[in-house]
């Protein structure tokens, strides 16, 4: 399926999927193909835009249907946007002015409807090499990670903006903290104590606004509280941490490994889930460790695989029915159009190969 504008639908597309409930449109069915102008002008009034599926669309040659690629521009232009204005209230926050981060709301909102709807496409751009390795590249790379990983295991649809807030702002109380601390390779215990209680700040910080709904708040504080109860702040073990913080913690647990930090390279993806399933039933969640290392794939996103064919492929996601979708290890990044995934079988695979050449 491909997400197009209604403003760029023609008579003969097929679509697949609306962008909002049945009971919000006049539409008795949200599969169909467009056979007039009034099924058009419909569209337009009460949508925003559709899925289209182009195998069972017949429309005309002048026509053309967005490509992979273009889907993957406007996200990158979504995620873009997103970033900007986390700049923006972050460096505000780390100057004491006094700024509403729920104005964040209605934007994180938007994105996270983005990567519901097209986790795949949303997945592939936060595989792409990011230089910058700042707290809001951060932020969204484990709301990214976060939102497929609860997409995979079924989690609510009407909790998945609360708990998108939550992931995308999960380490705001590390703002409060000096810039040298977040880029010191070693601390003190002084130090150490202040790392240990940013959840807390950052839930204070959020809860002066009266918004920030009470699952977004305690998700935020219990991100860091481990299995074993060896976490932080408030030291909660077992099922005492909610089920979406120890979820977080998972997804944060992975997103660290993968990424370059002051005081450690990135591992593998391959190690990076090795680890997690080191961990499993001590520090992290057994049972929903062992669903997001499955919602990974046998090779975890951002593996290096040899095909058959003798050309090398970065794995970018992974679906159950479909398979592993991946693109050109030889990214450049400095590519506006990045190429359009395919999707591959294991079978397909002849050698998975230790080399990491997307940083995620």
């Amino acid at each position: 399926m491909i997400k197009i504008s209604v403003y760029n639908l023609a008579i003969g597309m097929h679509v697949s999927k609306l962008d909002r409930s049945w009971l919000s449109t006049s539409f008795f069915r949200h599969s169909f193909k467009i056979k007039t102008q009034k099924q058009l002008n419909r569209l337009k009034a009460e949508c925003d835009f559709v899925f289209v599926d182009p195998d069972k669309s017949v429309v005309s040659n002048a026509i053309k249907l967005p490509s992979k690629a273009e889907a993957i521009k406007e996200a990158s232009n979504e995620v873009n946007k997103t970033k900007k204005l986390l700049v923006n209230h972050f460096k505000n926050i780390q100057k004491g002015v006094n700024i509403k981060v729920r104005t964040l709301i209605p934007v994180i909102g938007a994105l996270t409807k983005g990567v519901l709807d097209d986790t795949e496409v949303y997945l592939y751009i936060t595989m792409l090499r990011d230089k910058h390795n700042s707290l809001e590249a951060k932020s969204i790379r484990v709301f990214i990670f976060f939102l497929a990983f609860a997409k995979h295991i079924g989690v609510k649809k009407n909790l998945l903006e609360e708990l998108g807030v939550a992931a995308i702002l999960h380490d705001i109380g590390m703002l409060s903290a000096p810039q040298e601390l977040l880029q010191s390779a070693f601390i003190s215990k002084e130090e150490r104590k202040f790392i240990e209680n940013h959840p807390q700040i950052g839930v204070e910080l959020l809860a002066r606004e009266n918004t920030f709904s009470e699952l977004t708040l305690t998700t935020i504080k219990h991100h860091h509280e481990n299995f074993d109860g060896s976490g932080y702040p408030d030291g909660l073990a077992g099922r005492d941490i909610g089920l979406y913080s120890r979820m977080l913690n998972i997804t944060c647990m992975y997103e660290a490994l993968t990424r370059n930090r002051v005081y450690r390279k990135a591992v593998y993806p391959t190690e990076a889930a090795s680890i997690l399933a080191f961990n499993a039933g001590s520090k992290l969640d057994k049972r929903l460790t062992l669903k997001f290392i499955e919602a990974l794939g046998i090779y975890p996103l951002g593996s290096v695989v040899t095909l058959k064919n003798g050309k090398m492929f970065t794995v970018i996601s992974f679906d159950k029915k479909c398979g592993y979708s991946v693109v050109p290890s030889e990214l450049n990044d400095s590519d506006e159009v990045k190429p359009e995934p395919i999707v591959i079988k294991p079978k397909d695979v002849t050698q998975l190969i230790n080399v990491n050449s997307v940083a995620t």
